[in-house]
C-alpha cells in the first residue's frame, strides 16, 4: 500500500506574476512535516492543478521531491481534461522517480462504463506507473461507483486504488469492504475524517490539514489508539473550523490559502481566476477559531 494516515492535499503557492513561489512551497512542506502528516497530494483540487499551466505542475513535482524528506509519501495528481496532458504529466513524474500517480476520472464529458475502462486502459498503456483513481463526482460530473472500479481493475492491472470524494459514507464503506485488502482506499471530505479512519480506510486525503495539520494527525492517532471519544471531539473541532471556512465566501482552497498565513506560513497567491477579497472581519473570526482549537505549546 502507498501509505496510511493523513495525506494533505497541498495548496499550490504562486507568486503575484503566476509563477511558482518556490520559497513558499518549501515553507509549506516544512510546516506539514513538523506537524506529522504522512503524505502530500500534489496539484489536486486543493492544489488547483486542473487550472494550472503544465509547466507549473511539473515544477511542483520537482521541487516537492527536493524539499520533502524521503519518509514522506508523495502522490502527484496528473488529471486534466486532455488525455495527452495527463500522459505528459505522468511521464514527467516517472522521470523524476515517482512510483504512482493519481488522476481524476474523465471530466466535462461524461463517459459510460466502457469509456471509463478504455480511458484508464489507454493511459496505463502509455505511462508505466501505478494509478490511484481520483473520484470527485462534483468536479467530474458523475460518480465512479465500486462496480465501476471493479470493471476498471479487472482490465487495468496498474490501477492500485482510489481516492473517493463522493462524501457518501455507504459507498466509502463499500470500497473498504470490497477492495481494502488489495487496493489503496482513501477517503476525502473533511467532515468524514473520523469515519474514514474508524472504518479502516488506508488514508484520508485532507484539505483542512493545510491549516490545522496537527489536529488531523492527532485525530488519526486517537482512532488508531481506540480513544474514540477523544477522536470525535477532534472531529467536532475540525467541523467547527470548516464552518468558519465556509463563511469566507470563496472556494475552500482559497479560504485555506488565506488562513494558513495565520499560522505563520506563506502560501502565496492564487491563480488569476481565483483572485478574491475576503472580509478582514471574517478572517479575524477564523483566527480566533484556530487559536481556540490548536493546543498551546
Amino acid at each position: 500500500m502507498p501509505t496510511q494516515g493523513v495525506i494533505t492535499a497541498l495548496i499550490t503557492p504562486l507568486n503575484s506574476d503566476g509563477t511558482l513561489c518556490i520559497d513558499c512551497l518549501k515553507e509549506m512542506i516544512e510546516f506539514q512535516v513538523r506537524s506529522g502528516v504522512h503524505g502530500l497530494y500534489l496539484t489536486g483540487t486543493a492544489g488547483e492543478g486542473v487550472i494550472l499551466p503544465t509547466d507549473i505542475r511539473m515544477k511542483v513535482y520537482e521541487k516537492v521531491l527536493e524539499y520533502a524528506p524521503s519518509k514522506l509519501y508523495l502522490l502527484p495528481h496528473v488529471g486534466a481534461a486532455s488525455v495527452d496532458v495527463v500522459i505528459n504529466l505522468a511521464k514527467h513524474a516517472k522521470d523524476l522517480g515517482y512510483r504512482e500517480v493519481s488522476m481524476i476520472a474523465p471530466i466535462f464529458h461524461k463517459p459510460v462504463r466502457k469509456g471509463l475502462v478504455k480511458y484508464f486502459e489507454y493511459v496505463a498503456s502509455k505511462i508505466e506507473l501505478d494509478i490511484i483513481i481520483y473520484n470527485n463526482k462534483d468536479r467530474q460530473g458523475y460518480n465512479v461507483s465500486p462496480d465501476d472500479f471493479q470493471a476498471i481493475v479487472s482490465t487495468v492491472s496498474s490501477v492500485k486504488g482510489i481516492k473517493d470524494t463522493s462524501k457518501d459514507v455507504t459507498q466509502l464503506l463499500d470500497y473498504v469492504s470490497r477492495f481494502g485488502d488489495k487496493y489503496f482506499i482513501a477517503g476525502a471530505g473533511d467532515d468524514l475524517l473520523f469515519y474514514t479512519f474508524i472504518i479502516n480506510a488506508h488514508a484520508h486525503i485532507c484539505a483542512v490539514s493545510n491549516v490545522i495539520p496537527e489536529i488531523v494527525v492527532e485525530l488519526y492517532n486517537k482512532v488508531k489508539e481506540g480513544r474514540v471519544k477523544e477522536a470525535l471531539d477532534l472531529q467536532n473541532k475540525v467541523n467547527q473550523f470548516r464552518k468558519v471556512v465556509a463563511k469566507l465566501g470563496v472556494e475552500t482552497q482559497e479560504a485555506l490559502r488565506q488562513l494558513v498565513k495565520l499560522r505563520g506560513v506563506d502560501s502565496g497567491y492564487p491563480p488569476v481566476q481565483m483572485a478574491h477579497d475576503i472580509d478582514p472581519k471574517l478572517v479575524e473570526e477564523a483566527k480566533k477559531v484556530i487559536e481556540s482549537i490548536i493546543p498551546r505549546r
